[in-house]
């Protein structure tokens, strides 16, 4: 694919590690959307133009199975074709169905804030009495929603040096998800690109043998673990749903809801610690303004940068011609900042007229599984740490953070003094 249209002076694969927001403007200077010639891809920032894409799941299809990478995406999901992230059509709509409304509908993660994510996130802190100084994102952030998904599946043990190792086995796979979501591994992959393709295949390998013995001892489904309720529903989507089916479910949970709420959650503390106002405001009035902080913090800095789409045919986008196999990479951040859609698009505002009215958690048919419950853990890692820690702040003396990643990004390290 060829443009004589203006193409941005740089590549969106220039900001890995960087704060991505002057790129972002560049292409909305460029009308919301721009050719990346090196990422052999469309860029797409523009609000309008991002809802268009995402809602439209024929047209702009979900493209694992049909990227170099889908054999890789295969053995990760234990070469299982009827995967989550593979299905499409009605079998996908039915899955999407099952889990929004029954397994983590707001009537249902409302129960678990009050008996798994409260609880967890004050055991966290506890954890921390008597320390004058610690970094907020490893000793914290990275644990809230490890733990919390460590009791939804019922795990057999919850301390730290064990979820620390399934939080890396899932780490490793997400590593995988940054580089073949970012098309590094179409054409000719580098040698790290496969190395990181190895590690996640045997990372995957180890997850199953850990989560394998689980899934077959509760295929009664009579327990209120997530397993079991996998096994009680799964016919919902297949007649014959079975042991490969539901692994896969767990599987799915653990990689869709582990790293994304870290660093979302990290990048709420940067917020904070990095505005006194912002800092006083939800500290001091919390009940008022939680909720809204919580949806400002998913649509400025919400974990999950950008999703990829493949045309399955020819379409007029924005004014320009997408053909047929063309790539779209919808810039999610890019687009919540869009100044045609939201006034001060970079500011903090906690009094937004519509707080949810962004794209933190995707569009249309294809919306995270897990919004209503990563909101829950947001909130309570926030409100919670600052009823404890009042006076925290960060600490000048050590590393000042930075904004790494590129799939998913969030500022760390957090160094921060309690008083």
């Amino acid at each position: 694919m060829t443009t004589d249209m203006p193409t941005p002076q740089s590549s969106y694969w220039d900001t890995v590690d960087e704060p991505p927001f002057d790129f972002y403007d560049e292409i909305q200077s460029l009308g919301g959307i721009a050719w990346d010639e090196r990422m052999r891809s469309w860029i797409v920032t523009s609000y309008k133009l991002a809802q268009e894409v995402l809602k439209d799941d024929v047209l702009f299809q979900h493209p694992y199975m049909s990227m170099q990478a889908g054999t890789d995406y295969m053995k990760i999901r234990s070469d299982n074709p009827r995967s989550s992230m593979f299905l499409k059509g009605e079998k996908h709509r039915a899955f999407h169905k099952w889990w929004l409304v029954e397994l983590l509908s707001p009537k249902v993660v409302k129960g678990y804030r009050t008996s798994i994510v409260d609880p967890w996130v004050d055991h966290l802190i506890e954890g921390l009495e008597g320390r004058t100084h610690f970094d907020i994102v490893r000793d914290f952030a990275e644990r809230v929603p490890m733990g919390i998904f460590a009791q939804l599946l019922d795990l057999p043990r919850r301390d730290h040096e064990y979820l620390d190792h399934v939080k890396a086995l899932n780490d490793a796979i997400g590593r995988f998800a940054s580089v073949a979501n970012a098309l590094k591994l179409e054409g000719e992959a580098s040698t790290e690109a496969r190395r990181t393709v190895e590690e996640a295949i045997t990372a995957a390998e180890e997850l199953n043998s850990i989560l394998q013995p689980l899934v077959e001892a509760r295929k009664g489904g009579e327990g209120e673990d997530f397993i079991s309720q996998l096994w009680r529903g799964g016919h919902k989507v297949f007649e014959d749903w079975n042991e490969l089916d539901t692994l896969d479910a767990c599987r799915r949970l653990l990689f869709a809801g582990v790293d994304t709420t870290t660093h979302a959650i990290s990048n709420a503390f940067h917020m904070l610690l990095t505005d006194d106002s912002l800092l006083a405001c939800v500290r001091d009035d919390n009940a008022q303004w939680i909720d809204r902080f919580v949806e400002e913090v998913l649509r400025l800095n919400g974990s999950v940068q950008f999703r990829p789409r493949r045309a399955s045919g020819v379409a007029e986008l924005g004014g320009k011609t997408i053909q047929e196999g063309d790539m779209l990479t919808v810039a999610i951040i890019g687009a919540n900042r869009d100044p045609t859609h939201y006034g001060c698009p970079h500011s903090v505002d906690l009094e937004r007229a519509r707080p949810h009215d962004h794209l933190a958690f995707a569009y249309g048919p294809r919306t995270c599984l897990g919004a209503h419950l990563a909101r829950a853990e947001i909130a309570s890692a926030v409100s919670r740490m600052l009823a404890r820690y009042p006076g925290i702040c960060l600490d000048s003396s050590r590393p000042a953070p930075t904004f790494d990643g590129f799939l998913m990004r969030s500022w760390r390290p957090l160094h921060v003094l309690t008083a």
